[in-house]
């Protein structure tokens, strides 16, 4: 957009002069929030991060209809079926330790897009149990069995992303989760598309999917929205020993090492993982996709 300037003889009007910086300083503004949202935005984390137009639209929709909506809360997949943890076969699983006032309406939202036959984990340290009481609607959730609070082992924080990539590596959570197989791991920077056309459950045939890394980053999928088999990652984790780096990423070479070993052995049933074509319409990432599952 041109911002057209007026002429010397009429920034000497008093009036105009009034008006003038004011008018430009809402020009640029204007000017400079359209150019945000026309452009793919990049930030930095544990990875880099890749929202396109359409994805943003999305997220603002979800944050802004999912959240605060009674109607939402109450759809699902299977209207009339409560989630119960320690029956499920899936579970949505979040591991926080920090006090963040983002975290309940994520949580919230994470539960009115899966459906009430999800149970949603809260994985966090003893000390911070208290911060999940002060949402009325968390603690609707927490009574009918939606949303359930579980404690870390004792003296466990993750100062770094090393540390978490050590614990998710450990057998410790992936048999805390029995018995659902099929666990949907996200963080506090991940979100579900509330329309989307897809949803968890149509993925569920694979191993481990999440949003592709793209190839200069790494390899794999982002694990900070991925959905996972429990049974296939106790699996790697009896075979081989984490040694250090991101813990998706090791996730996914080791999979790839033993499907390639199934395969060798003629075990048609083996490691299934989605192609990266597929696996972006499950998440987006670095990778770009018009209209992906969730964002990460």
């Amino acid at each position: 957009m041109a911002l057209a300037l007026p002429s010397p003889s009429v920034l000497h009007n008093p009036q105009t002069k009034k008006w003038l910086y004011p008018t430009l300083w809402f020009m640029l503004v204007v000017w400079f929030l359209k150019s945000t949202v026309n452009k793919t935005g990049h930030y930095h984390g544990a990875h880099t991060r890749l929202l396109a137009n359409s994805s943003l639209s999305h997220l603002v929709h979800d944050l802004t209809h999912s959240e605060s909506s009674d109607s939402l809360s109450n759809s699902g997949n299977q209207p009339g079926v409560t989630a119960n943890a320690s029956t499920s076969i899936k579970s949505a699983v979040i591991i926080e330790t920090r006090r963040s006032a983002a975290i309940i309406p994520l949580v919230l939202h994470f539960s009115a897009v899966l459906g009430p036959d999800w149970p949603v984990i809260i994985y966090t340290s003893a000390e911070n149990f208290g911060s999940f009481t002060t949402s009325q609607a968390l603690l609707r959730h927490q009574k009918s069995g939606r949303v359930v609070i579980r404690s870390l082992p004792e003296g466990l924080f993750f100062p770094n992303w090393d540390s978490v990539s050590n614990f998710l590596t450990t057998p410790w959570l992936w048999n805390d989760l029995a018995p659902a197989d099929h666990v949907l791991i996200f963080q506090s920077d991940s979100v579900l598309c509330a329309n989307s056309v897809r949803s968890v459950e149509d993925f569920f045939e694979y191993d481990y999917v999440g949003a592709p890394i793209a190839p200069e980053l790494g390899v794999g999928y982002n694990g900070g929205l991925s959905l996972r088999k429990r049974s296939t990652m106790l699996r790697v984790l009896e075979e081989f020993q984490w040694g250090g780096g991101p813990e998706d990423q090791w996730y996914f070479a080791r999979m790839a090492e033993l499907r390639t070993a199934d395969e060798e052995s003629g075990i048609e049933d083996g490691i299934r993982l989605p192609t990266m074509e597929t696996a972006r319409t499950f998440a987006v990432e670095t990778i770009d996709y018009p209209t992906p599952l969730g964002l990460q």
